[in-house]
C-alpha cells in the first residue's frame, strides 16, 4: 500500500512539474523577447504559480499520511495481538468454569452415594477404532480397580465397564461397544431385559434393550436403568432413554432405541465403582 502510495505521488509531482515547465515555455516562446526571469513575475503565470503551491500542499499531505499508515498498521497490529490474547484468555475461562462444575457434580454424586466405593479417573487416550469403543483412564490397580468394576460419570451415568487392569490404568469398554451386556429395567414399569451394543446403532450412538416382555408395553421417554442382576453392576444406575420402538428382521423379537445419558464421546472425568452393596 505504502509503495503504492508512493508511485503514485510521485507521478502526480512529476506529470504537475512536466505541465508547469510547458506552460512557462510556451509563455516564454510567445512572448518573444521576454527571459525566463521576467515571465515568473508577469501575471499571465500566476495560475502557474498557484498550481505549484497547490501541488506542494498536496505532496505535504501525501507524506503525513505516509507517516501516519506506519503508525496506523503498527497500531492496527497491536491491537489484532491483545484481541487474540483475550479470545485465548475467554477459552481458558470457559473451559476452566466447565471443568469446575463437572467436578462439583463428580463431588455431589460422591456425597449422595457414600454406600459406593469410588476411585475418580481421568480418560488419558480414545482406542481408535470403528467398530469398538474404549478408552484408557489414569488409574490401575494400585488405586483399588479391578477387572469388570463399573464406570459412571459425574451425574451417575453408567457409560461402560472395566475390562483391562495394569498397575497405573485402566481400559474402560463404553455400553455403546458391541461386546457390551448390561442387565437393564424400565424405571417407570419395571419390565426387564438387557442392554446391548448394536452394530447398526453404533454409529448414531445408540443403544439396544431388548429380551423384554411385550406384555409390557414400552413408551418412547421411558428411563432405563441397571437391574443388579448378576452382581457387576449397583441397581439403579441411569443407562439412558427410550427414543425408539423397533422388530428385528424377522419381524418376532421387539426392542427399544435408547440414547445413552452419558455423554460418551466428551468423558473426561469419571468414576470407578470399585465396591457395592450387591441387591438380594
Amino acid at each position: 500500500m505504502k509503495d503504492y502510495i508512493t508511485k503514485k505521488g510521485i507521478f502526480i509531482a512529476a506529470a504537475a512539474i512536466v505541465v508547469s515547465v510547458a506552460a512557462a515555455i510556451s509563455v516564454a516562446v510567445s512572448g518573444g523577447r521576454a527571459g525566463f526571469a521576467s515571465l515568473l513575475s508577469e501575471p499571465f503565470f500566476k495560475p502557474v504559480k498557484s498550481a505549484m503551491t497547490s501541488l506542494v500542499g498536496s505532496l505535504e499531505h501525501l507524506y503525513d499520511y505516509m507517516y501516519r499508515y506506519d503508525e496506523i498498521v503498527a497500531e492496527n497490529n497491536r491491537l489484532r495481538g491483545r484481541v487474540a490474547e483475550l479470545e485465548q484468555e475467554y477459552r481458558e475461562y470457559t473451559e476452566i468454569s466447565e471443568e469446575n462444575e463437572r467436578l462439583r457434580s463428580l463431588l455431589g454424586f460422591a456425597e449422595r452415594h457414600e454406600d459406593f466405593a469410588m476411585e475418580p479417573v481421568s480418560v488419558i487416550s480414545w482406542t481408535a477404532s470403528n467398530f469398538a469403543s474404549s478408552f484408557t483412564v489414569s488409574k490401575g490397580s494400585n488405586a483399588g480397580i479391578a477387572l469388570y468394576d463399573p464406570v459412571v460419570d459425574e451425574n451417575g451415568h453408567l457409560v461402560g465397564q472395566v475390562t483391562s487392569v495394569t498397575s497405573g490404568s485402566s481400559t474402560v469398554t463404553t455400553v455403546i461397544d458391541t461386546s457390551s451386556h448390561v442387565g437393564a429395567l424400565i424405571y417407570e414399569t419395571g419390565a426387564t431385559g438387557v442392554i446391548s451394543g448394536e452394530f447398526e446403532l453404533f454409529r448414531d450412538g445408540r443403544l439396544k434393550f431388548s429380551y423384554f416382555s411385550a406384555e409390557i408395553p414400552l413408551t418412547v421417554g421411558d428411563t432405563v436403568v441397571t437391574s443388579g442382576s448378576g452382581g457387576l453392576y449397583p441397581a439403579g444406575l441411569v443407562i439412558g432413554t427410550v427414543t425408539g420402538i423397533s422388530v428385528s428382521s424377522s419381524g418376532l423379537d421387539p426392542y427399544a432405541v435408547v440414547e445413552p445419558a452419558a455423554d460418551i464421546g466428551d468423558s473426561t472425568h469419571l468414576f470407578v465403582i470399585t465396591d457395592f452393596a450387591v441387591s438380594e
